[in-house]
């Protein structure tokens, strides 16, 4: 999987409103059954929810192969508890 890469928050959004525009996320909801429209339900605006990663800059995933491959040390460290 690869991710597009941003030096600040507001970059990233930008950038990701850009590429659902592109790719016409829908602004209605659709029934997943049936394929017709319902406005009354949920709608999907949104391509990713971009995430800071630990050197603070700011991904999301790529909708194309364009981008670079998550590093190990990006993502927080959690600890596993049993």
């Amino acid at each position: 999987m690869k991710y597009r890469i941003f030096d600040t928050e507001a970059e990233a959004l930008a950038a990701e409103a850009e590429v659902a525009a592109t790719i016409g996320c829908i602004k209605v909801g659709v029934n997943a059954k049936t394929g017709q429209p319902e406005p009354d339900k949920q709608t999907t605006e949104r391509w990713a929810i971009p995430q800071q990663i630990t050197d603070g800059r700011w991904v999301f995933v790529s909708p194309d192969d364009e981008g670079i491959e998550a590093e190990e040390d990006w993502w927080p460290q959690v600890e596993e508890t049993y």
